[in-house]
């Protein structure tokens, strides 16, 4: 017998009652050999019935629960026990949200309900009482037919560390040597004698700034990570803080072929935030905006005061697919190079835990594409 939900975006939405879930369960766990089995498994495993709840969970998996402050996991799928955004605002909870169609977690275990072996990576942004964080798996779905019962045996493990070592080596390998090699070339055409030093010096100025930020931000982002980042609120122009990070990116090469432009109105305001949390913030949204901006194309910035709250926004001209939409804030997806994604994720991750503020985005044809970060007037509050 099952409850019916009213829609879904992809996986069914029907869930098993509870009389059939504590039946399936109590015969599960009544078999001795198979719960000595998978308790010997240090990786997350868990038998799901056919709605993919949970019916079977080893010790790991109830030691991770009890961290997660879930005593019961029985019943719940496996989205809903890791907390994930989209399970919690899907129409019928993990694997019925629009997000979940691109969720290798849903892929693996459908695949193993039904008589397949599947293995995929899963991108997951959990709520936690420190705020947003980042979670990547690697799921193995595998079909379980026990005593007439077609079930999965669903095996989850845990490769965030993994995923952030990579990106996090490839993207400062990359970026860094892209900067080096500027600098490397500039010091080049000053040996040949082809520029004068007056020539030279502000070009190789700013590169050499742009590459002690780009070291910055590895350390900063992983500080932000590991809970370690300590916020030092001060008195800010919003305007200052527009032109300043303007300025930054028009020197760049992607902003040499693009225009970066502030508008008007609204960005006359005094408030009190960290004034280096900010600027990555805003730097890397028009990092992304350039990026995704064709040459000739103009990324504009702007800024306005409502109440107690202060919204920074960048637009861009063009308009992400649906699919990136609904990605965009994952730590390992990017629409560049694999492994590059981490961007908007660094956005999220410094507003939300650190500048007590919360970011959103807007993105179609008309409009383009604008993400806006709205933090406290008063960060010290």
């Amino acid at each position: 017998m099952t409850e019916s939900f009213v829609a879904t975006y992809h996986a069914p939405p029907e869930r098993t009652g509870f009389a059939e879930l504590e039946r399936l369960h109590f015969l599960l766990d009544g078999d001795g050999g198979l719960r000595t089995v998978i308790d010997a498994m240090p990786e997350l495993v868990m038998v799901v019935a056919p709605s993919r709840q949970i019916l079977l969970g080893n010790r790991a998996l109830a030691d991770f629960a009890v961290s997660q402050g879930c005593g019961a996991f029985v019943g719940m799928r496996l989205g809903e026990l890791m907390s994930c955004r989209h399970s919690m605002s899907a129409p019928g909870g993990c694997g019925t949200g629009e997000a979940c169609r691109s969720c290798g977690a849903v892929e693996a275990i459908l695949a193993g309900l039904q008589g397949d072996r599947a293995c995929c990576e899963c991108r997951i942004m959990r709520e936690t009482a420190n705020g947003a964080e980042a979670l990547d798996l690697k799921v193995w779905g595998t079909p379980f037919n026990w005593r007439g019962e077609a079930l999965a045996l669903v095996v989850a493990v845990d490769i965030s560390h993994e995923k952030r070592r990579k990106v996090l080596e490839r993207i400062f390998f990359h970026d860094i040597l892209n900067t080096a090699g500027a600098i490397s070339g500039l010091a080049e055409l000053l040996v040949n004698g082809v520029v004068s030093l007056d020539e030279a010096k502000n070009d190789l100025m700013s590169t050499a700034r742009i590459l002690v930020e780009e070291i910055r931000c590895q350390q900063e982002l992983l500080a932000a990570e590991n809970n370690e980042l300590s916020v030092h609120p001060a008195p800010l122009h919003s305007r200052q803080v527009l032109e300043s990070v303007a300025l930054t990116y028009s020197n760049t090469p992607l902003g040499r072929e693009r225009a970066i432009v502030i508008a008007p109105a609204g960005c006359e305001t005094v408030f009190h935030s960290d004034e280096r949390l900010l600027g990555r913030v805003i730097g890397n949204l028009v990092k992304n905006a350039l990026e995704a901006s064709r040459p000739g194309a103009t990324v504009t910035l702007g800024c306005a005061a409502e109440g107690d709250e202060i919204s920074f926004w960048c637009n861009n001209e063009g308009e992400m697919p649906r699919k990136t939409q609904l990605q965009i804030f994952n730590r390992s997806f990017s629409t560049k190079e694999p492994d590059r994604g981490i961007g908007t994720y660094s956005v999220k991750l410094l507003t939300e835990r650190y500048l007590k503020g919360r970011v959103a985005f807007t993105s179609n044809a008309g409009d383009g594409t604008t993400f806006t970060v709205t933090c406290p007037l008063d960060l010290r509050s």
